[in-house]
């Protein structure tokens, strides 16, 4: 299968107290563009759709109408949280956006539900899991001993 990944668009950025959503609605529709050319089986995109977890409405107006574009186009697309994203309000109507084959990830309660999808060479399952904060992992399994992750350092690795 052929998949178009994004992430991190950030969507709503402002760098310098100048807003960047013209040129995000510019690369959005070139996107729309490469989708059409490149006929993908679906579309990924995994996490940092926003810049920030309440993002401004004008960002949400943009993601909204690029959903749509990809869903008019018959396209699966796969959304899923980033660190930078409220889960709860990326996940909002994703019950309802199923019927267009776009999902959206709900919130992690400690179950992901696989989403099935088959072509000619055979079947997929994408596992749609999210950034998930320490706090929420607890809650959904408060009698396991959780081991905090190390961070590798760049510089320790030379990198």
């Amino acid at each position: 299968m052929k998949f178009i990944h994004l992430s991190d668009l950030h969507i709503g950025k402002r760098v310098n107290g100048f807003s960047v959503l013209e040129d995000q609605k510019y690369i959005l529709d070139q996107i729309l563009m490469i989708a059409e050319e490149e006929m993908p089986d679906g579309v990924l995109i995994a996490g940092d759709v926003y810049d920030k977890p309440v993002p401004p409405a004008e960002a949400v107006q943009v993601f909204d109408a690029f959903l749509t574009g990809l869903a008019d186009r018959n396209l699966p697309v796969f959304v899923i949280s980033g660190n930078h994203d409220s889960p709860e309000r990326l996940a909002f109507g994703g019950q309802l956006m199923k019927d267009r084959s776009v999902y959206m990830a709900p919130v992690y309660d400690g179950h992901v539900e696989p989403i099935h999808m088959e072509d000619r060479y055979g079947s997929l399952w994408v596992y749609m899991l999210p950034f998930i904060k320490p706090a929420v992992v607890r809650r959904c399994w408060p009698e396991e001993a959780l081991k905090p992750l190390m961070m590798r350092s760049a510089v320790r690795w030379g990198i």
